[in-house]
């Protein structure tokens, strides 16, 4: 195996937003290359800070209990929540209740508030504990108030994105609505916290965005074509496929606005598992598909909007057919098992990173061997390659 990488990185933050910041674009496609790690160049976030992106910074304080015997205690005391406003024009409104979940520098996920006259949907719930909820309805109520919410329409059924469904509906009389697909996997238990760190209070919180998301009520299944209004405004269900079997982005047409959800991210590149969880073939042909809708702007489930939508469908296309190519190049050199892969993609890579980026290696594989350039004998531990030629 080829010795690690050594990459030289800065944290930097923009915007309420952190970044790793690193000299050239080959060391900033390392650290992109799983999802959750951001990364800019020197050159492009010293673009970004020219435009002046400006943030409402409100905080909120709630208290904590920690598990006792956790391995890294802190005073029990009183946590300070961030949330963050952008409005992005006479329509859409960014909403962000700051929540650490895999890693400090990765975006919260986003809820949007989309608006016409006095109606109103959010697209996401975001996460379901009592705190979060509690500063998004206290936004909702005092900063947007005189709203009729009819929607909650939720883009996947990861937590992050879902698990606030059950008591925003409570709080705003709205209907939860969400590919049938995702419906069920909503409702499916799981205990898996593949993207998440080992630590307890993580865990924890995990455990309660899991729950929530099993006891939130689907009132309205939005397969693809599927629409509902927003005063003058159409909002239409687009399935895409990939990161989830049943992710769904929503089209504005009358505004150019496309919600993204985790299929095109403000940051980053989105993490797609081996199928049954994800598909990459799947993912590919989404983004093809939310190219050809020509949006203006796309509304990511996590990060800062997108302008270039063109440009950025085509990074990602461009980024996922690169790896392909850099896997089949090791295989061919004598690599051996997805394990050897991962390390040789990801020299340097947190420890709450590994089993996301196994995951990564793991659909490319799955990907290249419906292709027929690549065999996979599977095992739990470690999955054993071969080229095909």
């Amino acid at each position: 195996m080829t010795p690690a990488t050594k990459i030289k990185v800065t944290k930097r933050e923009i915007a309420g937003h952190g970044y790793h910041v690193v000299e050239g674009e080959k060391d900033a496609d390392v650290v992109r290359g799983v999802a959750g790690t951001a990364a800019l160049t020197d050159e492009q976030f010293g673009a970004l800070k020219k435009l002046g992106l400006k943030f409402e910074v409100k905080r909120a304080k709630r208290r904590v209990t920690r598990k006792k015997g956790a391995a890294k205690k802190k005073q029990q005391g009183k946590e300070k929540i961030d949330t963050r406003t952008i409005e992005i024009d006479e329509h859409l409104t960014q909403h962000i209740v700051v929540v650490r979940q895999f890693t400090r520098t990765f975006p919260t996920s986003n809820v949007w508030v989309l608006r016409d006259g006095d109606e109103a949907a959010l697209i996401d719930s975001g996460f379901g504990d009592d705190g979060s909820v509690k500063a998004r309805v206290q936004f909702l109520q005092k900063e947007l108030s005189g709203l009729n919410y009819s929607h909650i329409a939720i883009t996947h059924h990861h937590f992050d994105h879902s698990s606030g469904g059950r008591k925003l509906r409570e709080a705003l009389g709205a209907e939860v609505a969400i590919n049938p697909i995702d419906a069920e996997l909503l409702h499916t238990p799981t205990q898996s916290n593949e993207d998440l760190p080992d630590e307890d209070e993580i865990a924890e919180r995990a455990r309660i965005w899991h729950e929530e998301a099993q006891n939130t009520p689907v009132d309205i299944g939005l397969s693809d074509g599927d629409e509902f209004k927003v005063g003058g405004l159409t909002v239409r269900a687009v399935h895409t496929p990939g990161h989830t079997a049943g992710h769904n982005c929503y089209w504005v047409p009358e505004t150019g606005t496309l919600f993204t959800g985790d299929n095109v991210l403000g940051v980053g590149t989105s993490a797609i598992g081996p199928p049954p969880s994800g598909d990459m073939e799947q993912y590919l042909q989404s983004l093809l598909r939310m190219r050809e809708l020509e949006s203006t702007l796309m509304a990511p489930g996590h990060g800062l909007v997108v302008r270039a939508t063109a440009a950025k469908v085509q990074e990602l296309v461009d980024h996922r057919k690169e790896r392909d190519r850099q896997i089949i190049e090791l295989i061919d050199r004598g690599y051996e098992s997805d394990r050897q892969i991962r390390r040789a993609i990801y020299p340097e890579i947190q420890k709450g990173l590994l089993r996301v980026a196994r995951g990564q290696v793991r659909s490319h594989l799955a990907r290249l061997v419906g292709q027929g350039d690549v065999t996979v004998e599977e095992s739990e531990r470690e999955w054993k390659v071969a080229l095909t030629r």
